[in-house]
């Protein structure tokens, strides 16, 4: 006999005994009334051939037909010990006592479908792992017998039922796909329980990691999920959580750590047992308002991508009290992480009461843990502590007695939640651009698909949150190689196709909505970026345009136009869709490290995509300058003149000149002799005049072409964007 139906002994034991071994039911009423009658054969004594699972007997004797239940003389051609058995469809159902009947499974659409013998129709995740660990464990061991013709196991294989293709946990949450995913909860499937874990197991784990070896855990049942211990601690730290789920307790016993569950009571004390000194029962009970009204437990949500998630259970009853609070690192599913916290605000509730008694002698037996009633009462108390002296001291605190909480896998009762992609990720320090002029913090472009919430985006050395971004960029790369145009007119000879990664569609635009500056792109050019207009976007394949009628080198980024921007350049749609980082003063011009992680994750996962940046401040750079020409003079002097570009106001048709956009006008003009300077002059004014003497000093003649470098100084002293050309004289 076992305690329970969980007990491995008990379940190996019935293999080769039991029902359909040593005796069965004749009928329903002799099952429900215990009487078994033995399994006999009479006149032959082979009673191996009724056995159901005397496997034993049948490989290893020889066979004999019975017409008419006469015997023959002559046995088959079967030879003992010749053939292995495979067992196909080893296993039973996830639903309470399934050993009971392993092959039956409840399915209201079949007309087979059935309870086991005696189940309450409970999920019971730890029975399926249990009767397979027993099977596979006795016919692993020496049970398992040898053929004396060849030397081959009497079981060979063992093919466990039942693994589905279907992908977990998609079935059994995809009813809309299948219809048979609501009975996988209390089926036979190994899909999303195969990697449970026995209660048992883990607390011996635990206590092996702390040194502690040989102790008891034989009693222990209950499937887990997942369990984290993430900081050193102490065993009895760390088995807590698992005490506190899964109700049990610990205490040494004959010099052995036993752990055990909290059942019913165990022992009835008797009034007539009080000692003399004890006739009266000193009970006490805390206020009522310095009891918990709410209970709460932090768990692993594995329903939500295993995130840290709280369930809650309070009296409606009360409105003043405290919280009782339990961090569980344990992956459990909504509905079990709520009835944990059910029965702790119980628990917590009933501990208040308290009893002190003294015994006689006659008590002896009792130790700290056992739970007990006293006289005529119901009520269950647990022993917090024992004093000898003279008389037993015991001093009870009342539980609230409720069943062992199995706590088996999750059950993905609703459609799985998407789980939060790596985004792709794009920093883009540009101009200032028309309508945020007063803003020159860099845009950050987020795409993920699925998108499943907002993302945010967090840089630096303590990794700060710097944007949010709600909504996914249009987002791709170019599939066609885009080639330099012309800049400041229609470039129409370019069509490039691009790629992209998915979202809203693009659409063509007329030639007056391009010109006020619609279809905006962005495409990246090693740290930089080129800002472009498309007129035709024309769809070629889903999520492939060709884009064809470009306005180039927009709001003074013809500087990275590339010979050729290449395949799988990224290009990004300029809207509403991009957000604004904030940058800290000190962190322009510096290697910055922007990390987006999936959404509502945090910068430490390993799932988070990173991108380390070096920002220009190009909001605040001066453009360069355009239309660069040189003349000489008949004294041979060479005027060197140029246009300013204005990053701000320079759009105005008004008269006058557009605003410098610095405090003072001032440029750096450089006379390249190759790749390295011969001459650099600084000057106040948008020209320079090369004198002959000055060009003789530099080359020795007066030459017949020049290539110049010229750049306006910003704000800070820096030069900003250079045109850099070679002018024939």
């Amino acid at each position: 006999m076992a305690d329970n139906i969980h007990d491995p002994d008990y379940l190996q034991g019935r293999i080769e005994a039991g029902e359909y071994f040593d005796w069965y039911y004749a009928d329903d009423l002799d099952r429900n009334a215990q009487a078994r009658t033995p399994i006999s054969d009479g006149a032959y004594d082979e009673a191996w051939v009724y056995r159901v699972k005397d496997l034993r007997s049948f490989w290893s004797n020889a066979h004999y037909n019975r017409p008419g239940g006469v015997r023959d003389s002559i046995s088959t051609e079967w030879i003992p010990e010749s053939k292995p058995f495979w067992f196909v469809e080893l296993g039973c159902a996830a639903v309470d006592k399934a050993s009971n009947q392993p092959n039956v499974f409840v399915d209201p659409k079949s007309s087979e479908s059935a309870e086991p013998y005696f189940s309450s129709g409970a999920r019971d995740d730890l029975i399926q792992r249990r009767v397979l660990d027993a099977y596979l464990s006795y016919w692993s061991g020496p049970a398992n017998s040898v053929s004396s013709l060849d030397g081959a196991p009497m079981v060979a294989e063992s093919m466990l039922w039942a693994w589905d293709a279907r992908p977990f946990p998609a079935f059994p949450a995809r009813d809309d796909v299948w219809s048979d995913g609501g009975v996988w909860a209390r089926g036979h499937w190994l899909n999303g329980r195969a990697g449970l874990s026995d209660l048992a197991e883990v607390v011996e784990s635990v206590c092996e990691r702390a040194g502690q070896t040989g102790v008891d855990v034989s009693t222990l049942r209950g499937a887990v999920s997942g369990y984290i211990v993430d900081s050193p601690a102490s065993a009895r730290d760390a088995l807590e959580p698992l005490m506190a789920a899964y109700d049990f307790a610990v205490a040494e016993r004959d010099g052995v750590i036993v752990f055990f569950h909290n059942e019913g009571a165990s022992f009835q004390i008797e009034v007539d047992a009080f000692s003399a000194a004890s006739a009266a029962r000193a009970y006490a009970r805390r206020d009522v308002a310095d009891l918990p009204i709410e209970a709460r437990v932090r768990f692993i949500d594995a329903e939500r991508d295993y995130l840290i998630a709280t369930a809650s259970a309070r009296r409606l009853d009360r409105v003043e009290g405290g919280v009782a609070s339990l961090d569980a690192p344990l992956v459990l599913g909504v509905g079990a992480a709520e009835a944990l916290a059910e029965r702790m605000l119980a628990e917590r509730r009933a501990a208040a009461e308290t009893l002190q008694i003294g015994l006689g002698p006659t008590a002896v037996a009792l130790e700290p843990g056992d739970r007990v009633t006293v006289g005529d009462d119901e009520e269950v108390f647990q022993i917090l502590r024992i004093e000898d002296a003279g008389a037993r001291e015991l001093e009870l605190r009342r539980v609230s007695a409720s069943a062992v909480p199995m706590l088996s896998g999750v059950d993905p009762g609703a459609a799985p939640l998407q789980v939060a992609p790596t985004p792709a990720l794009s920093v883009l320090d540009l101009p200032p651009l028309p309508g945020e002029e007063d803003d020159d913090r860099p845009l950050v472009a987020i795409f993920a698909s699925p998108w499943v919430g907002a993302h945010e985006v967090f840089a630096g050395v303590a990794q700060a949150r710097r944007a949010t971004i709600e909504t996914p960029a249009i987002m791709g790369e170019l599939v066609w190689a885009l080639w330099p145009g012309p800049v400041d007119r229609l470039d129409q000879g370019n069509v490039c196709r691009i790629a992209l990664y998915g979202g809203d569609a693009l659409a063509s635009v007329t030639r007056m909505e391009l010109l006020d500056g619609a279809n905006a792109f962005a495409i990246e050019a090693d740290g930089e970026w080129e800002l472009i207009q498309a007129e035709m976007c024309e769809l070629v394949a889903p999520g492939v345009y060709d884009l064809s009628g470009f306005l180039r080198g927009r709001l003074g980024s013809a500087h990275a136009m590339r010979a050729p921007h290449p395949v799988g350049a990224r290009i990004i749609k300029m809207d509403r869709r991009l957000a604004r980082a904030d940058v800290a003063a000190h962190e322009w011009g510096e290697a910055l490290k922007f990390i987006a992680p999936p959404s509502e994750m945090l910068p430490t996962s390993a799932r988070a995509e990173a991108a380390t940046v070096t920002l220009p401040h190009a909001a605040v750079r001066p453009w360069a300058p355009a239309h660069v020409r040189a003349a000489r003079a008949a004294s041979g002097d060479v005027l060197i003149t140029w246009v300013r570009c204005a990053r701000l106001g320079g759009d105005s048709w008004g008269p006058g000149e557009p605003p410098v956009g610095v405090p003072t006008e001032s440029y750096v003009l450089e006379v390249l002799d190759g790749s390295d300077p011969v001459r650099t002059e600084a000057t106040d004014l948008p020209s320079f005049t090369y004198s002959a003497a000055a060009q003789t000093a530099d080359f020795g003649i007066l030459p017949g072409s020049l290539h110049i470098r010229v750049a306006q100084v910003g704000e800070s002293g820096a030069t900003g964007l250079n045109t850099e050309l070679t002018i024939t004289l």
